[in-house]
Formats: C-alpha cells, sequence, structure tokens
C-alpha cells in the first residue's frame, strides 16, 4: 500500500512539473517615481554606468554584482540605454546618466499562507514526520512543500550633471523558484516597466519567463 500511495504521489507531481517546464507567469510589485526636468531625460543611445555602494565593491558581493549587473544592462539596453565602457570617472557630458542597484533575496522554509506543521491526515500508516518533510519507513525522506523565496531590486537613476537622483523603481516578485538569471532578468524587466515616464502608484507586472 505505501509503495501504490509513493508512486501515485511522484506521478502527480511529475504531471504538475511537466505541464509547467516552459513558460512561468511571473507576478511582480512594482512602484516607480519619476523626477526628469522638461528639457533632460534619457533618449535612445545615451550612456550611463554603474555606480556602486561600498558594500558592493569587493569579494562576493562584487561578483553578485557584477551577474546582476550584466542582466540589467541588456534590459537597459531594450530601452535605448548604452553602459559606457568608461570609469565611474568619465566626464558627465560624455556618460550623463549613473544607475544603481541593490537587491536581495530571502529563502523562506514554505509559503507564508501554509500551515507549520503538515496535518496529521497527510502521513501514511508506517511513516513519521521530521521538520518539514516525511521519512518512510525505508528511510526515504522528501519534502512536503518546497522553499519559498522573496527577491527584491530597487534601482535608481541619476543625473551625473546636477548630482540629483531622478528615477527610482522598486520590484519585488515571490514564489517557490530559486533564484536564476532568468527570474533576476524578469524582476528587472518589471522594475523598469514603463522607463522613463511610468504609471503612478504601485502596480502589478506580469512577464512571462522561459525557464
Amino acid at each position: 500500500m505505501r509503495r501504490v500511495w509513493a508512486a501515485g504521489w511522484l506521478a502527480t507531481w511529475a504531471v504538475l512539473l511537466a505541464g509547467c517546464a516552459s513558460t512561468l507567469r511571473l507576478e511582480h510589485t512594482v512602484r516607480s517615481e519619476a523626477a526628469w526636468r522638461a528639457e533632460v531625460r534619457p533618449s535612445a543611445g545615451q550612456a550611463y554606468v554603474f555606480e556602486r555602494l561600498p558594500s558592493q565593491r569587493s569579494g562576493a558581493a562584487a561578483q553578485e554584482q557584477d551577474q546582476l549587473e550584466a542582466i540589467a544592462a541588456e534590459v537597459l539596453a531594450s530601452h535605448g540605454l548604452q553602459r559606457a565602457e568608461a570609469a565611474a570617472g568619465a566626464a558627465a557630458s560624455a556618460v550623463p546618466w549613473g544607475v544603481q542597484l541593490v537587491a536581495r533575496s530571502v529563502k523562506y522554509p514554505y509559503a507564508p499562507w501554509d500551515p507549520p506543521e503538515p496535518r496529521p491526515g497527510w502521513v501514511p500508516y508506517g511513516q513519521v514526520v521530521v521538520g518539514r518533510g516525511m521519512v518512510s519507513s525505508l528511510g526515504l525522506h522528501w519534502s512536503l512543500r518546497p522553499p519559498y523565496y522573496v527577491r527584491e531590486v530597487a534601482l535608481t537613476v541619476r543625473d551625473r550633471r546636477s548630482g540629483e537622483v531622478v528615477y527610482e523603481t522598486r520590484a519585488t516578485q515571490d514564489g517557490p523558484w530559486a533564484d536564476t538569471p532568468a527570474l533576476w532578468r524578469a524582476l528587472l524587466q518589471a522594475a523598469l516597466d514603463g522607463f522613463p515616464q511610468p504609471p503612478v502608484g504601485p502596480r502589478r507586472v506580469v512577464i512571462e519567463q522561459p525557464r
């Protein structure tokens, strides 16, 4: 009986995973604010440099920032802005915009709406609950639920000629998917939705992203 139950459980998950293997429909919460001067706003072909906080300039944090900025550069290019190869000290007249990125990802053991422990009725005879998973009488272990991730990115644009921050946007994304470049790309696409003149107030932005 235990073997039949386990086979059915695995078959059900296989069907669910196969049905959503090609595309993810990702929902994001986004809020953006623009403060461009009437005569000064980004135009196609203009250049920018990434500007980093002290905590982003060395070690593992710098490597993670390299990866995030590479993805952001692709998204910004789709809006007509080009990453400058020059150092951050390049003349503002040649590189008028500075872009800063701050990102975080938090992993939770299960989704916020899940109960803290599995219900007793979920455990077949001869099996016991251990933490967030289940151990069979044969000593095999599997999780009853996937971990849950919350990702957030904040992006600001600074006018290097005046020193003013003229654009800021923040986007959050959550779900049972571990961090991947594709998910960060979707998050940045959502954050820059409507750039350079986004809708006013918080909004939901849906991005369909290949897995």
